[in-house]
């Protein structure tokens, strides 16, 4: 208000001499009252325009702030997109890893289990039947489209394991075997890989495995004694103690 009397005043001062002089006080009151007026707009309007400039400096700071935060998101973005493409890329490398392993894997398992048939049929003659039947079951297997790879391959992997534990372990059969052209019932004992022996179930003879001719060759009846204590060790009925048997091929 004080400011408004004092720019009135300035006003009033500011008027001509003469038209002070000339004027009556309506009129001076009146020219007054325009010039107050006057005042009272320009100072409106100052004041929007500080509120105006007040708003956009916000907007401004606030456009800054969210610029800032778009760049840090961008760059952040780029550096995910550069590694999805590398793990993408790695992807695709294993990806045509493993066709290829499919591409070699499949004939290589057939070529092991071509080599597992003759390795046994060149081993010694246990559990013939049984060993025979798991190779056959094997190529059923590797030529069934509906397994998979894996499948495929744990199956291999099984069999080779089982012929594997064939030659860590003793065991003890009953067979008949044709001795000197008369069937005999006879109990035949695996060592391991290492020999198989067999001892008739009276206890009147005994003998080995023979590789090289691929035939049962007699022992001295000095061993039957050792088998059978062998047998029971094999069988658990006996405690395990060191005995003296012949090993390789007799001639």
């Amino acid at each position: 208000m004080l400011r408004r009397m004092v720019f009135a005043t300035v006003a009033l001062l500011a008027l001509p001499v003469w038209a002070m002089s000339a004027a009556t006080p309506e009129e001076v009151q009146s020219n007054l009252a325009k010039a107050v007026a006057v005042e009272a707009k320009a100072q409106a309007s100052y004041g929007k325009w500080t509120d105006a400039k007040a708003g956009i400096a916000d907007d401004i700071r606030d456009m800054k702030a969210m610029d800032e935060w778009l760049e840090f998101q961008s760059n952040k973005y780029l550096k995910y997109i550069e590694k999805q493409k590398s793990v993408i890329a790695e992807l695709e490398r294993r990806k045509e890893e493993a066709q290829l392993i499919r591409m070699r894997l499949e004939p290589f398992l057939a070529d092991i289990v071509d080599a597992l048939e003759d390795f046994v049929e060149a081993d010694l003659p246990f559990l013939s039947e049984e060993r025979k039947k798991r190779i056959y079951f094997l190529r059923a297997s590797l030529d069934d489209y509906r397994l998979s790879l894996s499948e495929k391959l744990r199956q291999v992997f099984e069999a080779l394991l089982i012929e594997t534990e064939y030659g860590r372990n003793v065991a003890t059969t009953t067979r008949e075997l044709d001795l000197n052209g008369s069937p005999t019932q006879v109990s035949v004992f695996r060592l391991g890989r290492t020999a198989l022996f067999y001892q008739a179930a009276d206890g009147s003879a005994a003998g080995i495995w023979d590789k090289s001719s691929a035939s049962w060759v007699s022992l001295d009846h000095e061993y039957v004694r050792t088998l059978r204590r062998a047998r029971d060790m094999a069988e658990r009925k006996r405690s395990v103690e060191l005995l003296e048997l012949p090993i390789g091929a007799m001639r």
